[in-house]
Formats: structure tokens, sequence, C-alpha cells
């Protein structure tokens, strides 16, 4: 519940909040120091440090970053990762040490050590293409391989030619099978998730079974639509400008330009899935969560009842649109770009009971539309976005209260709140938001939440030139 009125909030007030949440992580982050993946554990506390230290030109949020990482190492030696998921396992471990390693080169051998390790992983995993043998978690941005590709891609950019054999061929095989996925065969399509592999928690017997809401409600399997589980993180990792070129072929080459059509024609089709998905007789673009198999194609039923999604980046209309916008410079197409701009911009129009907007935390609240709207005010230069960009930025803020333990709680969908210092449901994540509000340099932290590099200012359709460079640095609080 957000804690006052939100109204304007100025460059001073952000940088104010900013210091002191990073002030407050810096002290204590609690539970998260004793946990190794970028969700809620120590090396989302330590990218949301290292932002905080070069905003601030502070040394002291960096050395504390880097004892983050520390910590980390230490959990991960006593729980080893033995999952590559971006959130959840080595690649979110791989992300944070990149950024570090980006602005200090004596973290390149580690990089380059677990970027391996994190190849070798992804290359012993077996990845299924037909549709019904295929689980979210195979492909998606948190645990799969969408999360996986863009990792190793971030990675191998930073180290060059440190990076060995064994990442280049996973890079490869992770974008072949993306691009694989997207292919519509005319029946049930490749992502669609049978119950024989649904998510699970351990039975009985301690072997795994599905989780029974699941098999109650989708006996007959589900299409998930949510950007944090579903096709929409396809299509952000196949937007990489990487994604497109053979990280081991040769510049130019014949196989290098088949990779890059197959990759444009991915992108091309998934945007347009995405289209035919909308949920019809709305006056905004809207989503669901899930889509059903239609009893006898098997394809996504879209002629069933549909709840519209809540507004958010893990599932609902922002998150796909945040899909959507680098889709046109990656297929050569328009119109997934406007349809992303649409769908932005159609948020003032869904009914505050749909948006479900309660918490100012990445995953699933404010902070979250705060840095897609920014990503996509940036990219457009449509002073619509940067005004919703500015609205959600002071009602995130109004949720700040200084008798919480990290200034803002997050809150469950019935209004519990809930104290935690980590990236998706945490501090971190509020941390991160309200740097990049002030800083286009901190702004780049949120490729770990789209997975695509963030574009040029004004880059892009509706692109009016590049805005004026927000940076500001600690004396100018």
């Amino acid at each position: 519940m957000e804690s006052r009125s939100a109204g304007k909030v100025t460059d001073d007030e952000v940088l104010r909040l900013a210091r002191e949440v990073a002030d407050r992580l810096m002290e204590s982050a609690g539970e998260a120091e004793g946990k190794a993946d970028l969700a809620d554990g120590a090396p989302g506390i330590a990218l949301a440090l290292r932002y905080a230290a070069e905003v601030f030109g502070d040394d002291r949020y960096f050395k504390a970053g880097r004892l983050q990482l520390r910590r980390t190492a230490e959990a991960s030696a006593a729980a080893p990762l033995r999952a590559p998921g971006l959130y959840l396992g080595t690649a979110g471990v791989v992300w944070a040490v990149t950024e570090y390693a980006r602005v200090e080169p004596r973290y390149l051998p580690t990089l380059a050590t677990m970027t391996d390790q994190l190849a070798r992983q992804t290359l012993a995993i077996k990845l299924d293409t037909a549709a019904g043998s295929v689980a979210s978690h195979d492909y998606d941005v948190i645990g799969g391989a969408a999360g996986w590709l863009a990792a190793l891609s971030k990675a191998a950019g930073v180290l060059g030619g440190r990076a060995t054999d064994a990442v280049r061929e996973a890079t490869d095989r992770l974008v072949d099978y993306l691009v694989e996925l997207s292919r519509d065969d005319g029946g049930k399509l490749r992502w669609f998730c049978a119950p024989s592999h649904f998510p699970s928690i351990p039975g009985p017997d301690g072997q795994p079974t599905p989780l029974p809401g699941y098999v109650k409600n989708f006996p007959d399997g589900v299409y998930n639509l949510g950007f944090a589980h579903g096709p929409p993180g396809i299509l952000a990792a196949l937007c990489r400008p990487d994604a497109a070129h053979a990280v081991g072929g040769a510049a130019g080459s014949a196989g290098q330009e088949a990779r890059s059509r197959r990759v444009r024609q991915g992108v091309r089709d998934l945007a347009r899935m995405l289209e035919s998905l909308r949920i019809d007789g709305l006056d905004h673009p809207a989503w669901a969560n899930l889509l059903l198999p239609h009893p006898d194609t098997g394809r996504p039923d879209t002629d069933a009842e549909q709840v519209p999604a809540r507004s958010a980046w893990c599932y609902g209309p922002p998150g796909i649109a945040a899909s959507l916008l680098p889709a046109s410079a990656a297929c050569g197409d328009p119109e997934p770009t406007d349809l992303a701009v649409a769908t932005l911009l159609g948020l003032e129009r869904t009914p505050a009971d749909d948006q479900r907007l309660n918490s100012p935390t990445l995953c699933h609240g404010l902070a979250g539309l705060v840095t897609i709207y920014g990503r996509a005010a940036a990219q457009t230069g449509l002073p619509d976005l940067r005004r919703m960009h500015d609205e959600f930025l002071s009602r995130m803020c109004s949720y700040a209260d200084p008798d919480h333990p990290y200034l803002f709680p997050d809150y469950d969908p019935w209004g519990r709140q809930e104290h935690n210092a980590g990236l998706l449901t945490g501090a971190a994540g509020v941390l991160l938001a309200l740097l990049g509000t002030v800083s286009d340099a901190a702004a780049e932290w949120d490729e770990v939440l789209f997975l695509t590099p963030r574009p040029p200012s004004g880059y892009g359709p509706g692109g009016s030139g590049a805005a004026p460079n927000r940076d500001r640095g600690a004396g100018e609080t």
C-alpha cells in the first residue's frame, strides 16, 4: 500500500532515497548474503552496489559489492550451483562477475573460468524442441536457455579472446535451439507445456511430482505467456545484436548469413505470434497469464474466456511490450515496436483492478514499470512514455518508509509486507530502478531484466535524437 500521496519527485529526492537504500544494503543484506542466486541473493546485492558506486562516485559501495561477490563464492562452495539459470543458478553469478569485470580487470580470470563452466553446464543439457517435450524452465528467462544465452553472450563480449571454444559452441547451440522453438508447424506450438513437464515439487516418496494447482487447472497442458516464463523471453534473447551472428563463425561466411536470416525470421514469427494471442475486445492491448490448448487442435485457445494478466514485468502487457521493443530493429519490421508502444500507452486505459499494482519492487511491481517505461521513453523519445515513467517513479517513491529495514518493502497479493534485500522482489531492484532514472550509464543495468543491451537514446520508431545526459554525481545531490 502506498504510504503517502504520489506527487512529482525530483532527481535530488531520487538520489537521496537511492543513497539511503545503498547504505542499508551496505550495512546488512540479511538472508540474501547466504544465497548465491541472482533473484534474491548476494549477486543481486553486488550488482546494485556496483551501480551505486558508479552514480555516487563512492568506492565504499564498490568494496561492499565485492564483499557480496565473495559471499556468493562462499555460498556456492557450500551448496554448488548445479543449474545454469540466470536468476537461479550459474548464469546469474556470471552476470554479476561480468559487470564487475567491465570496470575491474582483476575479475577477468574468474569470469573466464566461470563462463566456461556455464557453457559446459548448458552443453550437458538435452534440449528438446518437439511440442509436448518442452518445459518452460527449459527455455525461459528465469532458469532456462534465454537467460543462459544472454549471460554467455554478455560475458563473451567482455572476455573477447579469453572466451573458450565451449563458450562459442554453447552460444551457437542456444541460438539454434531458441530459433527452433519459434517455428510453427501448424499444430501445437513448440513451447507448449504438457502435464508431464509441469513445474514440480518433491512428493511423499521424495520424487518430483507436478504442482497440484497445475494438474487441477490445466489437465491438458498450458501455454505460458509471461516474460519470465514464456515466449517473450525467447523473443528478447533472440533480439540481442549478437544472437544473429555465429560467435565462432567467420565474418561474412555463408553459414553466418544463414543463421542471421533464421534469427530474423524467428524474431518476426514470435512477434506476430504474440500479437495474435492478444485478448480480443479490449480498447488496449492485453494478454492473459496462460492459455489452454484448444481441445481439437492443441493450439492456444484464444476463443476461451481470458482474464488479463497483471501489469508487470514478469507477466502482463508491460513485460510483453519490453520484449517487443527491440524486435523491429532485430527483424526489420516496424510492427513489433509499434505494438509495444501501443501496449505501454494503453496501460492508462487499463482498469486499476486489472493492473494489480500494489508493490514498489521489480518483478511484479512499480520498479519494473519505472524501468520498462524509462527504456521505452529513451528509445522512442515519446513524451507520453516519459510522463508515465515519471508517474510510476513518483508512485514507487511513495512507498519509502524509514521504519522498514531496507526502506522499501515488498507486498504479496494480499497486501502483507515482506522485507528482503534481493533483486527481483527486494530493495536491490528498487535501488537499481532509482539509479537508472538519474544516470544514463546506470540505466544500462536493465539489460539483466530485458536480456538486450540498452539502445542509444532516441533510437527506434518515434525517436527524436539523443535525450540529455542525466548522469549526476554525488556532489550534485
